[in-house]
């Protein structure tokens, strides 16, 4: 049985989709009554949860069993993404262009790692042991080895970058370039980790804010004009766009269907890729990062 996590930023909960009858089972709450927290990305430890809270500068941990926080901890302002590797977080901190090394078991934050200006997500790629950062504020992307002596490489690439994901081989960065704030469209580039170039750009919709990789197909989520953009890595171009209304956020793919999050309508959006049916059920406020187990 395969479930969804869900971080509701504004309405500072989780919400748990249990996939086989799309519905939500749970709303694990992270507030505890006196500010806001703000759950904006989400990764898995272990038997756990870890959310990168935008709020309240933190991150929470999550007992999925009983379906409570148990632990949050302050790591730096404005917390957008996390991702572990063995007993360590890595979280990136938005107003602090740097990434913060938090050592989970000893409780406590161990490193900082600069980064390019206003870094939004973070993501790391066994086969070659490194993270990629993408850095909104100028237009970069910042390359790290794993290991207190690893390398830092910033790379350029298109406007208001939000999000960067390896292939599955490592052998490629793709980037989800947003162009946040211009009536231009936004376009996915596809970088070589071997020169770390820019070859080939296509363009999607207005706004792209998240995508998800499935083999040689990158679906991508336009927040600006409520369409999904399917684009083949191979063949370097956009196949199919798709209208779901709303402002579509997160995106993530199981077996033949899509699952969309609608920043606007609240809710969460199932897709059926081969009959093309939409299915949505209420959530909490503004869902973002979405995690399947």
């Amino acid at each position: 049985m395969s479930h969804l996590f869900i971080c509701n930023t504004s309405s500072d909960c989780i919400s748990r989709i249990n996939l086989s009858t799309f519905k939500e089972e749970n709303k694990i709450t992270l507030n505890n009554g006196y500010h806001k927290i703000g759950p904006h990305g989400i990764c898995r430890y272990k038997d756990n949860l870890i959310t990168a809270n935008s709020y309240s500068n933190s991150i929470s941990i999550i007992d999925t069993t009983k379906n409570i926080e148990i632990q949050n901890c302050f790591i730096g302002m404005h917390c957008n993404d996390v991702v572990t590797v063995e007993d360590y977080a890595y979280i990136v901190c938005g107003e602090l262009n740097n990434i913060v090394v938090f050592d989970i078991v000893q409780n406590k934050v161990v490193e900082e790692i600069p980064c390019g200006n206003l870094p939004h997500n973070i993501q790391f790629n066994e086969k070659n042991n490194l993270f990629v950062v993408s850095n909104m504020g100028n237009d970069t992307l910042t390359l790290i080895s794993a290991g207190k002596k690893g390398y830092i490489k910033n790379i350029k690439v298109g406007p208001y970058p939000i999000k960067a994901l390896f292939t599955r081989d490592g052998e490629y960065i793709v980037v989800c370039e947003s162009n946040l704030g211009s009536d231009q469209k936004g376009s996915i580039s596809i970088l070589s980790t071997k020169n770390l170039k820019v070859l080939y750009r296509i363009s999607v919709g207005n706004s792209p804010v998240d995508m998800v990789i499935d083999d040689n197909v990158c679906y991508v989520s336009n927040f600006g004009d409520g369409t999904l953009s399917f684009v083949d890595i191979n063949y370097y171009e956009e196949t199919n766009r798709i209208r779901i209304g709303g402002m579509p956020r997160g995106i993530v793919k199981e077996e033949n269907e899509l699952y969309v999050g609608d920043n606007y309508n609240n809710i969460l959006i199932k897709i059926d890729l081969e009959s093309g049916n939409k299915k949505n059920i209420p959530i909490g406020g503004e869902p973002t990062g979405m995690l399947l187990i």
